[in-house]
């Protein structure tokens, strides 16, 4: 089998490619469907629902569980204005992947794609609504934030939302 190596410029174009068809097909169906595309079996999420990080999490498997606890806490709209509206400039070194940033509302989005190197295609990562006040510790894997590091200053509410990938 053989494995093609991208650039960075490629990967930031394949991703990018993967941002547009993503918000397109989030808008046109008015639902999070969308996002299976870009997952497998083992993709899922994490839902901080309580007053700070740790408080109360909810989380299942997209494929499994559907979407309903996610669209509990976070809207069609929040996720079409982060797609529109993010800033795109954190690719890492290795153009590994590319995370997507948006303050609004009081609160700050993000979500991280990831481009494996075996798989010609993007994944989505991390999907965050925290509030842009709290205490940032980065992730040790990715090195970004929203990546289940996050200590929030009491009273603060947070809804964070994590795709994973099992290779």
């Amino acid at each position: 089998m053989e494995v093609k190596t991208y650039t960075k410029q490629e990967k930031l174009k394949m991703l990018d490619v993967m941002l547009s068809k993503l918000l397109k097909d989030i808008q046109e169906k008015k639902n999070f469907t969308p996002f299976l595309e870009v997952s497998d079996e083992y993709s899922g999420y994490t839902i901080s629902v309580g007053e700070s990080l740790g408080d109360e999490l909810v989380g299942g498997l997209f494929q499994k569980e559907g979407f309903s606890k996610f669209e509990k806490y976070v809207t069609i709209a929040e996720v079409v204005r982060l797609l529109k509206k993010g800033d795109k400039g954190g690719m890492s070194e290795d153009g590994g992947s590319l995370w997507v940033m948006l303050e609004a509302d009081r609160f700050e989005y993000g979500i991280d794609l990831f481009f494996p190197e075996k798989k010609g295609d993007g994944l989505c990562g991390v999907f965050v609504r925290l509030r842009p006040e709290r205490e940032l510790v980065t992730s040790e894997r990715t090195g970004t934030p929203g990546s289940g590091a996050e200590a929030n200053k009491p009273g603060e509410g947070v809804a964070e939302y994590r795709v994973w990938k099992h290779n």
